[in-house]
């Protein structure tokens, strides 16, 4: 093996790791990222697995694993928040009141998560080695360290770049094991597929993806070479595919002695239940409110006690709430998403550049000279990809999951696999060809560069990062990591008078200095708040996923039945003060919803007065223009 390959791809192993975590100090606290870190810290610290158990063991305990022995302060547990598995509200004390430093905590973790993908970086690396060659497997792992969707996930304390290694490993580990039956093969399996049953509740995807493995092996090959319990060869297809059954079982029985271990080998998710005290913030009757064939396995396997309470909670809660979650689309809400959602977010957060590396290796393959038989072995070295691949995103065309782009990372490697095979026009004729690939390459890294640090919000030339608002928002755009570049534009744009923030994301914008009244985003924010907000004349900071009002109940465009339900709301309110009465806080919040939303009508007319970090948009209004927009008529189609 040649030194001078594998010395660049370590070098673009640790380029990869240092621009996905450099720009830590950079963002706040994402999206779930506060809900991670607290449950796989409360699992270390305490043995009790209430918290999160729905966002995959592995990764939140592996991020909170440098944490470990710093003496951070955790909240007490003698509080309705722990025995109500409330790890929001716990997870904002941890991180904002107890006086911890959050930005060496954030640190640290996405450190630790970044690793899953060096991992899956260097898998992409042996990958393309295998099917291209050492020119190949480098621009793989090139493309790789360079793109903006892998450096944006592969550093936040998540599940999704954990899941999108683990089933790389899964897949490449029972290929591996299909074709030499060893015990350290079976163990390696086993434990690879083990540890993706607690990286994330996609894992059952897997088993799709070896069942067609394993019709291509035992169709492909009559042979099976085995090292255990004793070396042989094992001839006939029948006799192939009954070893390899009894290895899979094998490895299941060890996939799940990973997750029992996983939980420290104990059923109960609380480590002291006090009946009538302690439960879960979403109760058992409500994950199983819909039955169906899943709910009765869920019930079967806790009667059973087959598996850990906890993991059995967090594969229901992923089942109940998967299938209706908001979202938006070029201008569409929807619950149950959009078979389109996927294959468009690909087409606008990827590189151009890739997609014509991987047009230039296809040119490649098909320019070469190859019999039916070349072309069938060519296809059998490829099945483990292909099928993680074909699996994965027939998957994801029928989820209504449609929240984030990060929910198709796992194909990517594949993609960076697809794209390496343009290396082999490097060095031969024509010249322009190797050129292009060149170009393409140069042009892929400069993308990378030109949108860092903001490379959650990079948006292909067809879309581009200014305007991809209009598109998409939520995880795909805007996951509430850009807190700290609002503090740096109100630090050299001061605000004369009153300044209004709407915000999406779990970041506190007190402990980020930034002095603000909040409006219509009562649902992301933990601390007290008088509801409905005075509204006046000022500063205004939308986030974009709160100008296009996915979460509140105003979510869509402004229409007739959300103004007579503003009209209703409205006259309440004029009532109540006739009276001298009070709202309640939840009439409060509503109101002060339906407000924010006739607000943001008005404000789509209106060009705003800066953009920060392509997710907040800033607009300066005096008060007659907040009363025209609050009070006066509205055209409506």
């Amino acid at each position: 093996m040649k030194r001078a390959p594998l010395l660049l791809a370590a070098a673009a192993l640790c380029l990869y790791w240092w621009m996905a975590t450099s720009v830590s100090d950079l963002q706040c606290t994402t999206g779930d990222e506060i809900a991670h870190l607290t449950a796989g810290y409360s699992y270390w610290t305490t043995d009790d697995y209430r918290l999160q158990p729905e966002n995959g063991n592995l990764p939140q305990r592996w991020a909170a694993l440098p944490l470990l022995g710093r003496g951070l302060k955790f909240p007490t547990l003698d509080q309705d928040a722990w025995r109500i598995s409330d790890v929001w509200d716990l997870g904002f004390q941890w991180f904002y009141d107890c006086g911890n430093d959050l930005a060496s905590m954030l640190r640290a973790g996405r450190r630790m998560i970044a690793l899953f993908g060096v991992a899956t970086e260097l898998l992409v690396f042996l990958w393309a080695r295998r099917l291209h060659g050492d020119r190949g497997a480098l621009l793989a792992v090139g493309l790789f360290a360079f793109c903006p969707t892998m450096l944006a996930n592969g550093a936040l304390i998540t599940s999704d770049m954990a899941a999108a290694c683990m089933f790389l490993v899964a897949v490449t580990a029972f290929w591996a094991m299909a074709h030499r039956l060893t015990l350290l093969r079976l163990a390696a399996f086993g434990a690879a597929l083990g540890l993706l049953c607690v990286a994330k509740f996609s894992a059952p995807l897997v088993a799709p993806m070896c069942a067609l493995l394993f019709a291509v092996r035992v169709a492909g090959r009559p042979t099976l070479e085995a090292g255990w319990p004793h070396r042989s060869l094992i001839a006939g297809r029948l006799r192939v595919a009954l070893h390899l059954i009894g290895a899979t079982l094998a490895a299941c029985a060890l996939a799940v002695a990973v997750i029992w271990a996983s939980y420290g080998f104990k059923y109960p998710m609380y480590r002291h239940f006090e009946p009538n005290r302690v439960r879960s913030l979403v109760g058992w009757d409500v994950l199983e409110d819909q039955g169906g064939p899943p709910v009765a396995v869920f019930r079967f396997v806790r009667a059973h006690q087959l598996l850990p309470e906890s993991y059995i909670y967090g594969f229901a809660h992923t089942y109940r709430f998967s299938r209706y979650r908001k979202a938006f689309l070029n201008g569409e809400y929807r619950s149950t998403g959009w078979v389109q959602f996927f294959p468009y977010t690909t087409a606008v957060k990827t590189p151009l550049a890739l997609f014509g590396l991987i047009g230039l290796a296809g040119l490649g393959a098909a320019a070469r000279r190859r019999s039916a038989a070349e072309w069938g072995a060519r296809l059998y070295a490829w099945s483990p990809l292909l099928s993680l691949f074909a699996v994965y995103w027939a998957f994801s065309l029928t989820s209504g999951l449609n929240i984030g782009h990060r929910h198709i990372i796992p194909i990517y490697p594949v993609l960076f696999v697809m794209a390496a095979g343009a290396a082999a026009w490097v060095g031969g004729p024509p010249r322009w060809a190797g050129a292009c690939v060149a170009a393409l390459a140069a042009w892929f890294a400069a993308e990378s560069v030109w949108i860092r640090p903001h490379y959650l919000a990079y948006f292909n030339e067809l879309v581009g990062p200014r305007d991809a608002w209009r598109h998409v928002v939520d995880s795909s755009l805007d996951w509430g990591q850009d807190l700290p570049s609002v503090k740096a534009w109100l630090d050299v744009n001061p605000p004369t008078g009153p300044v209004f923030i709407s915000y999406f994301g779990s970041g506190d914008i007190v402990h980020y200095g930034i002095k603000a009244t909040r409006v219509g985003d009562a649902n992301f924010d933990i601390r007290p708040r008088r509801a409905p907000a005075v509204l006046t004349g000022g500063t205004w900071i939308i986030s974009v996923t709160q100008f296009q009002q996915v979460y509140t109940e105003a979510r869509g465009p402004w229409d007739r039945a959300k103004e007579a339900r503003y009209r209703q709301l409205l006259a309440r309110v004029v009532e109540l003060e006739d009276t001298h009465g009070k709202m309640t806080y939840q009439e409060g919040v509503t109101f002060e919803e339906y407000q924010f939303a006739r607000l943001c009508h008005y404000l789509r007319s209106k060009r705003p007065a800066a953009e920060v970090a392509y997710t907040f948009l800033i607009f300066r209004l005096t008060d007659a223009e907040v009363m025209r927009a609050l009070l006066e008529p509205v055209n409506i189609p």
